[in-house]
């Protein structure tokens, strides 16, 4: 498990609120009253091809959620270049600074031109933005079982003859059991070593005998992935009694004092 002393960037906490509160439901209201739309539908945002089914079949580094907040990023600020004209370099250059990435003043091209070079810049990397972000998000596992819910509504209208290989039955993806070693240790770590629901040790140090089980928060046979934003650690007697009645995330937090 890694660990970095680095902080975060603004960019990527304003990215982290906007996300959690587009997948809460309140981003519209926060932002442009009831009467309002959002930039992109979440079906804009996650379009399930055979790349994204493979996400949500075999676990990966890149989540659904990056690839939720990354289509949301790139919409706004494609919608921003298209709005704020001259002044779009204003919003661009603070950013591609802090990137580290360089880019050429503009001498030649029409303003349109050159907002269009500075936005490609910008959202071809942007990835550190979006890790920092799912890194802060990821934490919040109500949030991550709220996430699951809209991509399970989305799930569960895919044929399996549209992807065979990936889903067991109409709106199911098949179960993947071989968990890498990264992705236990990050569920161990968000869950402080401890079952997600119960709130027993599974570290091993207290009680040896509890084993960890890897759960689906919102179970396969209810559009459930194998994403790690669909994962939660359980101990054996948890696990057991929720199987696939249950689309819970443990509530289970640490009081420090």
């Amino acid at each position: 498990m890694a660990f970095s002393n680095e902080t975060f960037s603004d960019e990527s906490y304003g990215i982290a609120s906007s996300t959690a509160d587009r997948i809460n439901g309140t981003f519209i209201q926060k932002t442009q009253g009831e009467n309002g739309c959002d930039i992109i539908d979440i079906e804009d945002a996650l379009v399930f091809d055979e790349r994204l089914i493979y996400v949500t079949y075999k676990p990966s580094k890149k989540t659904l959620l990056h690839y939720y907040m990354k289509n949301y990023f790139i919409a706004e600020f494609n919608y921003l270049r298209r709005k704020t004209d001259l002044s779009f370099p204003e919003y661009i250059f603070p950013l591609l600074n802090e990137l580290k990435v360089k880019y050429n003043n503009n001498t030649t091209n029409s303003y349109e031109e050159y907002n269009y070079y500075l936005y490609n810049l910008l959202i071809n990397n942007c990835d550190k933005y979006i890790n920092e972000a799912f890194n802060i998000l990821f934490e919040d596992r109500n949030l991550m079982k709220n996430f699951s819910i809209s991509v399970s509504k989305l799930i569960q209208k895919i044929k399996k003859q549209q992807y065979p290989k990936f889903l067991a039955d109409d709106g199911k993806i098949k179960r993947y059991s071989n968990w890498n070693k990264w992705l236990q240790e990050a569920l161990f770590y968000r869950e402080k070593g401890r079952c997600a629901n119960c709130g027993c040790d599974l570290s091993g140090t207290i009680a040896i005998n509890n084993k960890i089980n890897i759960d689906h928060i919102i179970p396969l046979t209810k559009g459930g992935t194998n994403d790690p934003t669909n994962l939660q650690i359980l101990c054996s007697t948890c696990n057991k009694k929720k199987y696939n009645s249950s689309s819970e995330a443990g509530n289970n937090k640490h009081i420090f004092w």
